[in-house]
C-alpha cells in the first residue's frame, strides 16, 4: 500500500471515531410526533415526549389520569410549563375489542370528539369524574373482576360535554354520526402493534405497563412522579 493510500486510510478511520464521538456526546433530540396535537400538552420542543395510551374506560388509565388532575396544578408547574415534558394521551378503544367494556369504543369516539374542538383535556376530566362519582367510587368497574359499569347511552357523554362546556350540537351530531369513528379506530390498530393492553407508557427509554395505584389520588400521585421521575 502506498503512504498516500496509507494516509487516507488513517484519516478516514479518524474521521469516524471523532463522529462517533461527537454523536455519543451530542444525541440526537428524538423527533416529537404527536398523533394529534388537540390530545398534547407542552412543548413539543422539549424532546421530553410522556406518551399514555389509554381507554376511557381503562380503570387502570383513570387511577392515573385523576391522580393527575386532582394535582394539576403542581403537574402543570413541575412538569408542563417548565417544559420537562411534552403530555399526549393515545386514546384506543382496546377494551371494546377485547371484552372488557361495551361503553369503550362510545367513550373513545367522545373523546376525539371533544377534540375537534379543541376541548379535549376539559372533557377528558369531566368524563373521568363522573365515571368515578357514579361508579368507580362505589367499586363498579374498578377491574376486569367487578361488577361491569352498564352500557351507557349517549346522553351520559353530553352531560359530561355539557360540564366541559362543548358546543352541544356539534357535540351530539358527532357521536351519533359516529364521525371520528375511523380516527379511534386507526389510532388503537396503531397502538396494538406497540402493545397488548392499557396503560401503557412510554417516556425515551422508560415503558412500563399498567398502574398500580388505590384511587387514593395523593398516593397514586406520588407514584406518578416515580414514574416520571424514571424518564426524567
Amino acid at each position: 500500500m502506498s503512504k498516500i493510500k496509507i494516509v487516507l486510510a488513517v484519516a478516514a478511520v479518524g474521521f469516524v471515531v471523532a463522529l462517533v464521538a461527537f454523536n455519543t456526546a451530542n444525541p440526537a433530540t428524538p423527533e416529537v410526533k404527536a398523533w394529534n396535537t388537540a390530545l398534547a400538552k407542552g412543548n413539543p420542543d422539549t424532546g421530553k415526549h410522556f406518551i399514555m395510551y389509554t381507554d376511557v374506560f381503562c380503570p387502570y388509565c383513570d387511577k392515573f389520569s385523576n391522580a393527575l388532575h386532582a394535582n394539576a396544578e403542581d403537574f402543570a408547574k413541575e412538569y408542563i410549563d417548565s417544559g420537562k415534558i411534552y403530555y399526549e394521551m393515545r386514546v384506543t378503544h382496546i377494551n371494546y375489542l377485547s371484552g372488557h367494556s361495551e361503553n369503550s369504543q362510545t367513550g373513545g369516539e367522545s373523546a376525539y370528539c371533544a377534540a375537534r374542538q379543541d376541548k379535549f383535556w376539559p372533557y377528558y376530566k369531566a368524563i373521568l369524574s363522573k365515571l368515578y362519582d357514579d361508579y368507580h367510587s362505589r367499586g363498579i368497574g374498578i377491574s376486569k373482576t367487578a361488577e361491569k359499569i352498564p352500557l351507557l347511552d349517549n346522553s351520559y357523554y353530553y352531560e359530561a360535554g355539557e360540564t366541559a362546556q362543548l358546543d352541544s350540537e356539534t357535540f351530539r351530531s358527532c357521536l351519533e354520526n359516529h364521525e371520528t369513528l375511523d380516527e379511534l379506530t386507526a389510532a388503537t390498530t396503531k397502538a396494538q402493534k406497540i402493545l397488548t393492553g392499557v396503560p401503557y407508557f412510554v417516556f425515551g427509554d422508560y415503558k412500563a405497563n399498567g398502574f398500580d395505584g388505590n384511587w387514593d389520588t395523593t398516593n397514586d400521585y406520588r407514584q406518578a412522579q416515580l414514574m416520571l421521575s424514571a424518564g426524567l
